[in-house]
């Protein structure tokens, strides 16, 4: 195997394929985590009990968790589908389709509940077939694969090696269209150490319904060798092997298995020539799967207008206008969610309040429209496309001829179109990952607009008193975000907490906030005295940013001080919406202020707090340029071309008081002597 990993998996359903998935999946070390679901939830449980203690004799990597509803796995990079009704099995002939009606309102309520997912999905769940079109076409997922006729190639290759007395690695052959009694044998291209073999075809039909009639017979369910197809389609899906998979699919409007081969994750269709014979059969298991769908879809499947239709409907859109040293821009969205958004998050910092859709300038246009995820996903998959992270999310994206910029977070479930001198539109599956991308890139829009203007951004905290701001620098960890709380506790104003905008204007520096969600670790929450008070609200049902992890909001329930680390020392905590500073926090923030003073802090457990005999000054390397952009990399085109130079900045910054100091632990301590050097 290769040394390329994937994210978190999910499983839905834990029983005999599940299981084996899951072991498979913990075994193989290459996810970071796997999320089980199950109806009950009481089979996921125990199975994540059992892969613990697996995972701790072998030393396996892999985090299991139980998962609460398959809506908790919409940010696992693949779902495998593999829930089973209640139901008793009684048929000897068409085995596999005996579960139809059965599992179908089971695989139509999960589609509901991942409807629009971007991720990878495998379906397991027979008939499999017909399941992985229900499931598609309920839920509008655009990468849904159904395995079965991998498992019936495999059972192909290793009869015929066994008839013929070759080694299986010899064999080169397929078995296509449906998982059941009409699969195809693919006989007239079948080879044998690539040489066209007389394939015995009654004497394989035997054994490809024998095979797994013994395994039922023994062990009830087959499970390792389906488990074994889902483990090859999720690791060919996700680009980890090139390889060829006979999967389930719609090709040219017929949903059966047939062979697509992956590069790099993309598939690519490689159905093998077939003579009068194998075309009538796979004609055939088409109208049989066909007239299996039909009565389920209707049952199943939502009738959905078109969007074109949808867009001549009448619909309420609203507006938010975002102003600050006269650069501005308007989020309009046909929810409210967006907008009301917009002005919680930027109200505080710069001035947004609410507006017609008609206003003048430039525009983000955000709206929940599922049906244009899918299209701009599914474009830009399928072109040659570059890949980045944005906002710790990857995005692709592709720029066309034109220089319009189309955009895909599948994790997210957001599309983007970006057309030169046009709007900058947003498109979601729901209403707070699009209030989350409008709000990004409403700040993104400004920000273009103030760089323009000479503008530049500086990686420093603020506190104004007066008009006269305290800049704290230093790297990550040294105290910055501290430093500015602890003088915030004490009376000054909050201007930010991670990064500023700052311009030259005459001889005095102009600082500006750059609004954003406020990290506040939960060690410094307990220290300032805060952590109850936020526990408490936390507890009462009301919610921080979106963006938190989860761990943090159950440790917040638990009660857990604790900080909270992730594997690559990166600390979790707890993030605050702008307004949160204030109505729970009761910090008062600033929308401006001039540069007086500068704090190169460090924090040393145990020290006293005293200045250092360092002569510390600003950098260039402290200012935010596209090169060193960490989370917001400039794919729409908004930033300009030709940065405003900083060595104007720098020098005013040489001319201020600045100290080098250390902090320890003692919030008052600190706070005094703090309170003492930024008079």
């Amino acid at each position: 195997m290769t040394a390329a990993k994937a994210g978190a998996i999910g499983v839905i359903g834990a029983g005999a394929v599940g299981q084996s998935v899951a072991m498979l999946l913990a075994a193989g070390s290459w996810c970071e985590s796997l999320r089980v679901v199950s109806r009950t939830g009481l089979s996921a449980r125990a199975l994540v009990t059992d892969l613990e203690d697996m995972c701790q004799v072998i030393g396996s990597p892999v985090r299991a968790v139980h998962a609460a509803g398959p809506g908790t796995l919409a940010s696992c990079e693949a779902v495998v589908v593999c829930p089973r009704a209640e139901f008793i099995n009684t048929s000897r002939t068409n085995v596999r389709m005996a579960g139809l009606n059965a599992n179908a309102p089971v695989i139509a309520a999960l589609a509901a509940a991942l409807a629009h997912y971007q991720g990878l999905v495998v379906m397991v769940t027979n008939p499999v077939d017909v399941m992985t079109r229900l499931f598609t076409e309920v839920s509008g997922c655009p990468r849904v694969y159904g395995v079965g006729s991998n498992t019936d190639t495999a059972r192909y290759r290793l009869t015929l090696a066994h008839l013929l007395d070759v080694p299986v690695e010899e064999v080169e052959g397929h078995v296509v269209g449906e998982h059941g009694d009409q699969a195809v044998v693919c006989a007239s291209a079948t080879r044998v150490n690539d040489r066209p073999i007389e394939v015995p075809v009654g004497q394989v039909r035997r054994e490809l319904a024998n095979r797994p009639a013994r395994i039922n017979a023994g062990l009830g369910r087959a499970r390792c060798g389906p488990a074994g197809a889902v483990i090859a389609a999720l690791r060919a899906g996700l680009g980890l092997d090139d390889r060829v998979v006979e999967l389930s699919v719609n090709h040219e409007r017929r949903w059966m298995g047939i062979p697509l081969r992956f590069t790099a994750g993309r598939p690519s269709v490689c159905l093998p020539r077939l003579d009068a014979a194998e075309a009538r059969q796979l004609v055939a298991a088409d109208v049989k799967l066909r007239d299996a769908y039909e009565p389920l879809a209707r049952l199943h499947v939502p009738a959905r207008p078109s969007w074109k239709w949808k867009e001549k409907t009448a619909v309420t859109r609203t507006a938010t206008r975002i102003a600050t040293a006269a650069q501005a821009v308007t989020v309009t969205s046909n929810t409210p969610v967006v907008t009301e958004w917009a002005i919680r998050y930027f109200g505080p910092w710069w001035n947004a309040t609410s507006t017609t859709a008609a206003a003048d300038g430039p525009q983000v246009i955000a709206d929940v429209n599922p049906d244009r995820v899918t299209e701009i996903a599914q474009r830009v998959a399928d072109h040659a496309h570059e890949e980045t992270v944005y906002a710790n999310t990857s995005m692709l994206f592709d720029r066309e001829d034109d220089g319009t910029v189309l955009a895909s977070q599948p994790d997210n479930k957001l599309a983007y179109r970006a057309e030169p001198g046009g709007p900058l539109r947003i498109y979601g599956g729901e209403d707070v990952p699009v209030a989350l991308a409008a709000a990004r890139l409403a700040r993104e829009v400004v920000r273009g607009q103030l760089v323009a203007d000479g503008w530049s951004i500086l990686h420093a905290s603020a506190v104004v008193r007066d008009g006269q701001t305290v800049l704290t620098l230093g790297d990550k960890g040294a105290g910055k975000t501290t430093t500015a709380l602890l003088l915030a506790r004490a009376d000054w104003q909050l201007l930010a907490n991670d990064r500023v905008f700052i311009r030259r204007e005459n001889d005095r520096l102009r600082v500006l906030p750059w609004p954003s969600a406020a990290a506040i670790g939960l060690g410094l929450l307990d220290a300032l005295g805060w952590y109850d008070q936020v526990r408490d609200r936390v507890q009462r049902g009301e919610q921080l940013h979106p963006t938190q992890h989860q761990k943090v909001t159950d440790a917040l329930h638990a009660g857990s001080r604790t900080p909270l680390w992730k594997e690559s020392g990166k600390e979790l905590k707890p993030q605050f919406f702008p307004d949160q500073l204030h109505s729970w926090l009761g910090l008062t923030l600033a929308t401006e202020g001039h540069a007086a003073r500068i704090l190169f802090p460090q924090i040393t457990p145990g020290a006293e707090p005293a200045l250092l005999d360092e002569d510390r000054t600003v950098a260039a390397s402290d200012f935010f340029t596209v090169g060193t952009e960490d989370r917001y990399p400039d794919v729409f085109g908004l930033l300009p071309a030709d940065l405003p130079g900083t060595q104007p900045l720098l020098e005013l910054l040489g001319e201020l008081p600045r100290h080098a100091m250390v902090l320890g632990h003692d919030v008052k301590a600190n706070t005094d002597f703090l309170q003492q050097i930024a008079a």
